[in-house]
């Protein structure tokens, strides 16, 4: 169980220094359509939460989906992310689950399962409500617990599923494909802790500027490293000319997109650093702006 204290005194000695938390595995996976909805035995339970959650909500139920429609789960996804990581033989000491969209079946946690799944006893639980900035988020929250308590392994679990059991005409960043992305954390890696940095209130016309001066500034540009950057689906890849290795992300995954595309680009400098890759991503409704760096050493 994780267990909060209440601060020192002031003249208490500062705390011992964390190791750095390096990015050892990389995994994403993309799903098919999935199984259906129905038969199951506990339809009727599903049905019901369905209609509660979306009640506050100016969305309505459409119980004809659940009868017709099929759906990757939460779980299932984590299990196949899993199936791509090493053994895991280490005690995690944190798990953070990720996504913009809810479960289209809500039953399970993937965190509390991911819990007792995994060795040791970690702080687990999830994160929503960040738009195309909850991968971001995650990774930020990583580096500050691991600040506070001096974690050692960590995993960031991200999920995008396109099930919904009601209408979504006209909502923004809706996903339409699923995918996971899993991002194991320890004291040895591929590449370093990755430094994010969220931007709040950045408006349309100063998206460009402001990431300019972040890719550019002493904290973006890498001591004159190369750089690959990663472009979410809130920014225009054409944007940065040909002066740029540019990666896009793919459309339709709001949570994973750019993540998986990490993992894409990952192996393939794997062996070739020092290199630093950049992972950006805007959301125009809240207006976040959000870079993610990694740096890749020598021989890494």
């Amino acid at each position: 169980m994780y267990l909060t204290t209440p601060p020192g005194p002031v003249d208490a000695p500062a705390p011992a220094r964390r190791a750095t938390l390096r990015l050892s595995r990389l995994v994403s996976r993309t799903f098919s359509a999935g199984r259906p909805f129905l038969p199951d035995p506990l339809e009727p339970s599903l049905s019901r939460m369905q209609a509660d959650l979306v009640r506050p909500y100016s969305v309505e139920f459409r119980p004809e989906l659940l009868e017709r429609g099929e759906r990757n789960t939460f779980i299932e996804m984590t299990q196949e992310l899993l199936a791509g990581l090493p053994p895991l033989e280490e005690p995690l000491d944190l798990v953070l689950v990720a996504h913009t969209a809810p479960d289209a079946d809500p039953r399970r946690s993937t965190s509390c399962y991911l819990a007792d799944a995994l060795p040791g006893d970690p702080l687990a639980f999830n994160l929503s409500d960040q738009g195309t900035a909850a991968g971001f988020t995650a990774l930020r929250l990583v580096s500050e617990y691991a600040d506070a308590d001096a974690f050692r392994h960590a995993l960031v679990v991200l999920l995008d599923q396109r099930t919904f059991l009601y209408d979504t005409p006209g909502v923004h960043d809706v996903p339409r494909q699923d995918c996971a992305v899993a991002l194991l954390f320890g004291p040895e890696g591929g590449a370093g802790e990755p430094a994010t940095r969220q931007l709040a209130g950045v408006a349309p016309q100063e998206v460009r500027a402001t990431l300019d001066v972040m890719l550019n500034g002493p904290d973006g540009g890498g001591a004159g490293l190369p750089v690959t950057l990663i472009t979410g689906q809130g920014l225009d890849a054409e944007d940065f000319g040909p002066g740029f290795d540019v990666r896009p992300a793919p459309p339709g995954r709001p949570c994973t997109g750019p993540w998986s595309t990490l993992a894409d680009v990952f192996p393939e400098y794997a062996g070739d650093g020092p290199r630093r890759l950049v992972v950006a991503e805007y959301d125009s409704t809240l207006r976040y702006l959000c870079v993610s760096t990694l740096d890749l050493e020598e021989g890494t």
